[in-house]
């Protein structure tokens, strides 16, 4: 999927840099191709600022999340910093990402970026219950989500050098995008498996879950299919929720549920 989704990028590339050099004269007639040739247009021009554009993207954004977030350490939320050490030990990781968590610099509920030589992942505040400790396992799920980002590479700068073009159309990328999901969900599982909330999260919210009937949203995860389903799946670029945990079971993994972040609920 990767490497097609990159020879998708370089043909997109290719017509960008044709259209900038020798725009046909036809395109003034079909109003909304030439909108679709102004974004490859502005592409293609992009692509001429290449790598600094991209080392001043990257570090703005972690000077926005720096700037307007906490940063997670052994004395600020250690019971959350020591979630992340413990994923990274378990994976091998010496160099731990900084964690963030914030209200307003990401959409819920985590997000993993990467800058100059620094990684680092962003929680969003509505994703905790106001005693975070009771979404230990939410968190712990998430932060191993965004493990699997960076681990997996897809935060890296030249992967958004080699997906630059097909990015910027909404469809094309969507395949990959919804592979790379599943990707980072068998890294949740398999470093929180009682994270199942950290799943649940995403289609009823943190304040409803407690009230959620496990076995019957399970059942129904089993009822999630047909024609209008498998058309979800080709537009949406993050599949849906009972997809994503169809996808885990179908690869040998169990997640567990626990109602308060602690002991699976029996």
């Amino acid at each position: 999927m990767y490497i097609g989704s990159i020879i998708i990028n370089f043909v997109l590339m290719g017509l960008a840099i044709a259209f900038v050099v020798h725009p046909p004269g036809w395109i003034k007639e079909f109003p909304f191709i030439g909108k679709e040739v102004t974004l490859l247009r502005a592409l293609a021009i992009s692509a001429l600022i290449g790598i600094p554009g991209a080392v001043l993207i990257r570090n703005r954004r972690r000077a926005l999340v720096a700037g307007n977030s906490v940063l997670l350490s052994p004395t600020q939320f250690p019971e959350v910093y020591a979630i992340l050490e413990a994923h990274c030990k378990r994976l091998g990781m010496t160099k731990i990402p900084e964690l963030y968590l914030t209200v307003g610099t990401i959409r819920p509920f985590s997000e993993a970026f990467s800058a100059w030589h620094r990684d680092f992942i962003v929680l969003h505040q509505i994703a905790l219950d106001p005693d975070y400790r009771k979404s230990l396992d939410i968190l712990s799920f998430a932060i191993a989500y965004e493990l699997g980002a960076i681990r997996l590479n897809h935060t890296a700068w030249w992967n958004d050098m080699l997906l630059t073009y097909i990015s910027a159309l909404k469809w094309p990328i969507n395949p990959l995008k919804r592979v790379r999901v599943y990707s980072r969900d068998r890294y949740g599982a398999y470093l929180a498996p009682a994270g199942f909330r950290g799943l649940l999260i995403y289609a009823v919210g943190r304040r409803l879950m407690n009230s959620v009937n496990v076995e019957d949203y399970l059942d129904q995860a089993t009822r999630y299919r047909g024609l209008w389903a498998d058309i979800t799946m080709l537009t949406e670029p993050r599949p849906p929720v009972l997809e994503r945990l169809r996808e885990l079971q179908r690869a040998g993994f169990t997640l567990e549920f626990t109602k308060t972040g602690g002991e699976p609920a029996g």
